[in-house]
């Protein structure tokens, strides 16, 4: 059976951004991993900022596929996992303007995407009779678009993020929303 070398970089190098960050990881520590030479990992990928972006394509494209959250629990399931990956972080020394606007393009399209993502959730949400009709939605939604990506006003101050209440301060603000069914349904979750 023939190998997959370029799925197997992008999964292994992936994995490896995520645990130690985007600079700490050189291209031969992602060739060591996979086993192959880095003229083989550097065949396929010239730089290591053309294997991020690759990374981060994919992960879109594999998060484009799938549809958004449609009830509570999924909807917490997704805010846990954007806190996660925010948190973890995959820093970049961003060397030259070209790198800077790679990585600018890279962010709009996963902004995009998640903020496609909650617009369903919001709209599944409504849909199922959790979620009240308000010409207020848009503003809220742009709300925990922001706490969800950036941060909550309170890490600014003391820096360190705390993924655990920035979920409880979503679910303060979108509960603002919540239908009484809703509610019950979020007493489970939480």
């Amino acid at each position: 059976m023939k190998r997959d070398l370029k799925s197997e970089i992008l999964d292994t190098a992936g994995r490896l951004f995520d645990e130690s960050g985007g600079n700490a990881v050189s291209m031969r520590s992602i060739a060591d991993a996979l086993g192959i030479s880095v003229g083989n990992l550097t065949y396929h990928y010239k730089r290591k900022e053309d294997l991020i972006e690759a990374v981060m394509r994919a992960r879109h494209e594999r998060c484009k596929a799938l549809p958004p959250p449609s009830d509570l629990g999924e909807l917490d399931g997704f805010f846990r996992s954007i806190l996660e990956r925010r948190s973890q972080g995959m820093m970049l020394d961003i060397r030259d303007k070209e790198e800077a606007r790679q990585v600018q393009r890279l962010h709009r399209l996963v902004i995009c995407h998640i903020g496609e993502l909650l617009t369903g959730a919001l709209d599944a949400l409504e849909a199922a009779g959790l979620l009240r009709p308000d010409p207020a939605r848009d503003a809220l939604e742009q709300a925990l678009l922001g706490m969800l990506l950036f941060c909550r006003p309170a890490e600014l101050l003391d820096g360190k993020p705390d993924p655990q209440e920035t979920r409880r301060c979503l679910w303060q603000l979108l509960s603002l929303l919540l239908t009484e069914k809703g509610k019950e349904d979020l007493r489970k979750i939480l």
